[in-house]
């Protein structure tokens, strides 16, 4: 009678688990470091990037350019001052 009880038990827990009960699965495709980040340059207004399309310091700018962090760091662009 306990082996027909620990053999139940263990079917349901396997069913449990399968079925995407109790354990969260993880794909094995996620990687850390997947968010991009991105922020805003002014072109022909200086070597400055900025988290918001309103920052102060592309008050003046003419036209503002939406790309990555990454893109921006490689091609000179430091954070602004007022962007802390």
């Amino acid at each position: 009678m306990k082996a027909l009880k620990r053999t139940a038990v263990m079917l349901s827990v396997m069913f449990t688990l399968v079925l995407g009960g109790a354990a969260p699965t993880i794909p094995a495709n996620v990687d850390a470091h997947a968010k991009t980040t991105y922020v805003w340059i002014a072109p022909n207004h200086g070597k400055k990037w900025h988290h918001s399309k309103h920052c102060r310091g592309l008050s003046n700018a003419k036209s503002k350019k939406h790309v990555t962090l990454k893109w921006a760091r490689h091609h000179g662009y430091r954070m602004c001052k007022w962007c802390y």
